[in-house]
């Protein structure tokens, strides 16, 4: 059953996704991809973010498959810090901070920042957006 279309939606992408399956995508772009119902805010552009863009499960009894047209895409920059872990013995954590963003025309993955911060994430805004229920042919990962 695909659900009604709604003015638009977002997608967030993490760039280790796009940079080892994805496929690259721009503005204007009619994109169909499988996802999972997300539900959170960024903490950079403080925008909600209803759908998380998967490319490596194949559990598509939970996956939904989203299309939409490509009306904006957001880089989300982040620094890598280290902190301790005593529960670790002694080992680091990493953690993401966001630091930056920036509109963009074109995704890839591979985005720089000017201050050379690392690529975290894209928040991408679809629009004319319809979702429905995965189908099993449609996951071809594993």
């Amino acid at each position: 059953m695909t659900e009604p279309e709604t003015d638009s939606c977002t997608i967030s992408v993490e760039n280790w996704q796009m940079q080892c399956c994805g496929t690259p995508f721009s503005v204007g772009d009619k994109v169909e991809w499988l996802v999972y119902k997300h539900d959170r805010v960024s903490v950079v552009t403080g925008r909600a973010i209803e759908y998380y863009y998967e490319k490596h499960s194949s559990d598509w009894r939970e996956l939904l498959m989203l299309t939409g047209t490509v009306d904006e895409i957001k880089a989300l920059f982040v620094s890598i810090e280290l902190h301790p872990n005593p529960a670790e013995n002694h080992n680091c954590t990493h953690h993401c901070v966001y630091r930056n963003h920036k509109v963009i025309e074109y995704a890839d993955g591979w985005d720089k920042d000017s201050e050379e911060l690392e690529l975290g994430e894209y928040e991408v805004r679809l629009i004319d957006c319809t979702v429905r229920p995965a189908k099993k042919s449609e996951v071809t990962f594993s």
